[in-house]
């Protein structure tokens, strides 16, 4: 299903045309008999109950997602008026995460929002260079507006939306799946009471807060946050400290000792903390998803095998479908570099995993949801599996089971997909790696240029790239010399 035609890339070289072993608009229509006769459009970015993204784009205040700024970032940092900072998660979460599943979703109307009222025309040309390279018939037909509440259905005749994460004005329209129940597939209390195998865990829940109020008061919060430090303090390292609902690698704290655990518990006293940021967020509005919860798990100690699955939820007429079976890469100096997968692999590693995924999308199934689903698995040294996170949506390694034809075609029997900063311009990129980009060894699967200064010519960029190589050793190579050579800073 490969091909190897021509076609031009923004340095003017002539790149493989990309075509996908299958696409999303495919895979939701295989999810579900409900959807085959929709058109279905999709809304793919990111979303931020910190500070609003856009004059269009306000922060989400019913359904709250903890990202990095949230937690990191103190109160008064969260505002529209923190240009810089609203104006970096702009470009993550409205271009460069929505491109990357863009990239994927085939021939079915994609909705972006603006970054900025002044930035329309560039985020437009950056979406569409970035799939510029893909196979005619398999190129998204690309929807610009403004914000969630903006999307013009009747106009590009889309009959239902599938979205990444639950945005507060999607409500208005005709969905693929329900908003509340979405977000609690996507919770860590859901997971961690869902009965799957998963590491033991305790769900710390908050009282409902005073009816009526827009805001919780202080003394509701006090007595909250203390009943989380309480069970913290009691609690024995090891353990692994969750919000409910968390984006952008936040969240998370794995408390290993006891130096961390009193870190941790400085952060959940601390008025500035993500707790408390959290907690003071909770209203009538939101108070049955019971957004302030915490989980508190077990740690699956010295994991010797570490896996994410992606796989199609599908209804009670199909199996679920396995897309692909990727691993943690760890290179010669016992760093982990990124996630990999083998292809040659596939068969033994999806027969190995069938079981935890067709318990897991009976499990949503139950809950009504199809579409596609990550999940991260763990494996501890006596053959234990355990589910530590469930991505009820489209995760970041979803391309490289779609890339495998194209990959596989050209000799190339591993991939792995990462992001990157760097202050290259994507033309300059490609060009420093015109033969990896000409023989199909490399493709960006996002990419946002931010210029600044004298003729926009200071500045960086973000992106997300693919690389394939002949087997796992040449991959680690390609990656060091990205890191190196290119002078950029990879992040996983």
């Amino acid at each position: 299903m490969g091909s190897q035609s021509p076609s031009t890339s923004p340095a003017g070289m002539k790149l493989p045309t990309i075509k996908l072993d299958t696409t999303l608009a495919q895979l939701y229509k295989r999810a579900s008999e409900k959807n085959t006769k929709s058109r279905i459009g999709l809304v793919l970015c990111g979303a931020s109950s910190g500070l609003d993204l856009s004059p269009g784009f306000p922060r989400n205040k019913k359904y709250l997602y903890q990202d990095t700024p949230f937690n990191t970032e103190p109160p008064h940092k969260l505002t529209s008026r923190n240009k810089p900072l609203q104006r970096s998660l702009a470009m993550k979460y409205l271009s460069l995460i929505p491109q990357r599943d863009a990239f994927l979703a085939g021939p079915t109307p994609v909705v972006f929002f603006h970054t900025n009222p002044s930035k329309k025309t560039h985020d437009q040309r950056e979406t569409e260079t970035t799939v510029s390279v893909l196979d005619p018939a398999q190129k998204p037909e690309l929807v610009f507006c403004d914000g969630p509440g903006a999307i013009p259905l009747a106009k590009h005749a889309i009959d239902k939306l599938a979205y990444k994460l639950a945005l507060d004005d999607l409500h208005q329209y005709p969905l693929t799946h329900d908003l509340d129940t979405h977000w609690f597939l996507n919770s860590k209390a859901a997971l961690a009471e869902s009965g799957l195998p998963t590491p033991k865990s305790q769900v710390i829940r908050t009282d409902a807060p005073i009816p009526g109020l827009s805001q919780p008061p202080e003394k509701w919060i006090e007595t909250q946050t203390a009943r989380v430090v309480d069970a913290v303090s009691a609690r024995q390292v090891p353990f692994v400290f969750k919000t409910q609902q968390t984006f952008g690698g936040a969240g998370t704290w794995v408390v290993a000792s006891e130096t961390a655990k009193e870190d941790l518990l400085r952060d959940l006293v601390d008025v500035e903390g993500p707790l408390h940021k959290l907690l003071a967020q909770v209203t009538e509005l939101n108070a049955h998803l019971d957004p302030g919860a915490v989980v508190l798990s077990e740690m699956v100690r010295d994991p010797v095998g570490d896996f994410g699955i992606t796989f199609l939820a599908t209804d009670a007429s199909s199996e679920p479908v396995i897309l692909g079976v990727s691993e943690q890469m760890i290179s010669d100096e016992n760093a982990w570099v990124g996630s990999t997968i083998s292809y040659s692999s596939q068969e033994k590693l999806q027969a190995r995993f069938r079981p935890i995924v067709d318990q897991t999308a009976e499990f949503l199934r139950r809950h009504g949801y199809t579409g596609p689903v990550g999940i991260d698995v763990l494996e501890d040294k006596e053959g234990g599996e355990f589910i530590v996170d469930l991505n009820v949506r489209t995760s970041g390694s979803l391309a490289l089971p779609l890339l495998k034809t194209h990959f596989m075609e050209r000799g190339l029997a591993c991939a792995s997909s990462f992001g990157l900063t760097t202050k290259q311009t994507r033309e300059e990129f490609i060009q420093r790696w015109k033969e990896e980009f000409e023989g199909g060894k490399m493709v960006v699967l996002s990419w946002y240029d931010e210029r600044e200064g004298k003729e926009e010519k200071e500045g960086t960029s973000i992106a997300d790239v693919v690389i394939g190589a002949e087997d796992r050793k040449e991959l680690e190579k390609l990656m060091e010399r990205v890191r190196k050579e290119g002078g950029d800073e990879v992040t996983f």
